[in-house]
């Protein structure tokens, strides 16, 4: 009985032991947060003296990352040429945020101008490891290249730029049409912006047909306007420009056809709009910045559209 009980005890202990360490859960950590580079998410290359070329970094993660001795630069910094352009100690990104680096800045050597014709621009990270890179092609002077949305692989051509702020912005459009024009009153166009940040619009251009064949010119804003977000701007189209070109052209009371184009010369917005039955109506956009256009019986020149 002794030898039996002395064979069975240590099975018998052996089975506790592996039912125990089935039943104990398996230690664990805290999960590991996968840190995803930041990249260029942006790039301007028609700057001047007054707004130099620049360079947008994105932030993809949650928390903030320190980019503190990163670099970007282009082809002259990537051949030696010149120092490539170095972030200054102690630049942190926060997450899902945007930080720009002026480029053609002139307090450095290691300042750079963008091609306005297209070039290669590189990042590479605090060990000299190159991170992104990205071919920008040739843009106008109100546009940039862009990921979008921001940290996209998809890259495309903005209009207008975003820097420091999302890539998801929208077009300004023709808002409000008033073609029964009379002396001291005459027929204007007013433009709306739908983002909440301001939009240069200065070289942008309005038109009718004549501007459209050729016939005149097209009508061009002044440079240095900006409309404010969620703002309006109105142009009167039936006067010469402030250089006296014989751009202005008259709005038809029976209706017509009208175009807006950017400073790049692209049509970002055309409207054909019907007869005005009265001189207190007006053709556009309810609610503002909306598809939906109609006769107005109220005129709102440079305000918000009524019914």
């Amino acid at each position: 009985m002794k030898t039996f009980l002395k064979s069975i005890i240590p099975i018998v202990l052996a089975g506790i032991f592996i039912s125990c360490s089935r039943n104990e859960p398996a230690p664990s950590g805290p999960p590991v947060v996968e840190i995803v580079p930041v990249k260029v998410n942006e790039v301007y290359t028609r700057g001047n003296l007054s707004s130099p070329d620049w360079i947008e970094i994105y932030n993809p993660n949650s928390s903030s990352v320190d980019i503190s001795g990163y670099k970007v630069y282009n082809l002259v910094g990537k051949n030696g040429t010149k120092p490539k352009k170095v972030l200054p100690a102690g630049t942190t990104i926060a997450g899902k945020s945007l930080y720009v680096v002026v480029v053609n800045d002139t307090v450095s050597t290691s300042g750079f101008d963008l091609s306005a014709a297209g070039e290669t621009v590189w990042f590479e990270n605090g060990s000299g490891i190159i991170i992104d890179s990205v071919l920008v092609p040739t843009l106008g002077i109100d546009s940039s290249y862009a990921r979008k949305p921001d940290g996209a692989i998809t890259w495309a051509t903005v209009t207008p730029p975003t820097k420091g702020t999302a890539n998801s912005i929208l077009p300004i459009v023709m808002n409000e049409i008033f073609s029964r024009g009379v002396p001291g009153d005459l027929d204007w166009i007013e433009i709306y912006n739908p983002n909440a940040t301001s939009i240069d619009v200065g070289g942008y251009k309005i038109y009718d047909v004549g501007g459209q064949s050729g016939v005149k010119p097209k009508k061009e804003i002044p440079s240095g306007i900006s409309i404010p977000g969620k703002g309006f701007y109105v142009i009167t189209v039936d006067t010469a420009d402030a250089n006296g070109t014989a751009s202005g052209f008259g709005l038809s009371s029976t209706g017509e056809v009208v175009w807006l184009e950017n400073a790049n010369g692209n049509i970002i917005d055309n409207i054909t709009f019907p007869a005005m039955p009265v001189t207190t109506t007006s053709y556009g956009r309810n609610p503002d910045g909306s598809t939906t256009l109609q006769i107005l019986t109220t005129v709102t020149k440079g305000a918000a559209n009524k019914p």
